[in-house]
């Protein structure tokens, strides 16, 4: 059984913003616990806990884990956390669990001078085929023959640098625009990339 008390000081403490926190409710008065609607762990009688991930366990030093969940049908592996770690607890499982699945690039997104996405796609070859190139990407986002294999890219499609680099050089990609065809695409995106990279490398 979780008390209302309990319920809202578990709240108070690990929900910020970017991490959406909410429960519903399980057998015997307890609550199932949520991130931005992902399922993450839960609240049993007055404890915290979170769905086992190999990193949480380490922080919390290994400890035994259990198995709780909605009702004695439906358990999940879990590992109990004092208060005090809630919130370093949450971010590391949310990062191991979810981050490599967060959207990155839609290329249906509808940009300046790209009203639909066939006046876009020339373009997008070259970005995406950069990208890939310059190490930004771990697949080839191509065929044989130049064709996008797909539109939509997420994080886990990105390399390490890829997650340095690759949104600010989107950025920059997204309001380029010259009608008249006289800026090189892919020139522009050499020089916005070396930009970053001194930039980072004077930091």
């Amino acid at each position: 059984m979780v008390s209302l008390k309990f319920l809202t000081e578990v709240y108070e403490l690990i929900g910020e913003q970017g991490y959406a926190i909410s429960f519903s409710p399980a057998k015997q008065k307890n609550f199932l616990m949520y991130c931005n609607g992902n399922f993450i762990g839960g609240l049993f009688d007055e404890a915290l806990y979170f769905v086992f991930t190999d990193r949480v366990n380490e922080m919390l030093g290994n400890p035994e884990s259990e198995y709780r969940g909605y009702s004695t049908t439906a358990q999940h592996r879990m590992l109990r956390c004092p208060l005090e770690l809630g919130k370093q607890a949450l971010k590391t499982i949310y990062t191991e669990k979810f981050e490599g699945s967060r959207l990155v690039y839609d290329m249906t997104y509808t940009s300046i001078g790209a009203s639909v996405l066939e006046d876009f796609y020339d373009d997008n070859v070259v970005f995406l085929r950069f990208c890939y190139e310059n190490g930004l990407l771990k697949k080839s986002p191509l065929d044989k023959k130049s064709r996008i294999i797909r539109t939509v890219y997420i994080k886990s499609d990105l390399t390490e640098r890829g997650v340095k680099y690759f949104y600010l050089l989107l950025r920059k990609f997204l309001v380029f625009y010259d009608n008249k065809g006289k800026t090189d695409l892919e020139k522009m995106l050499n020089r916005w990339l070396g930009s970053f990279q001194e930039n980072a490398d004077s930091l």
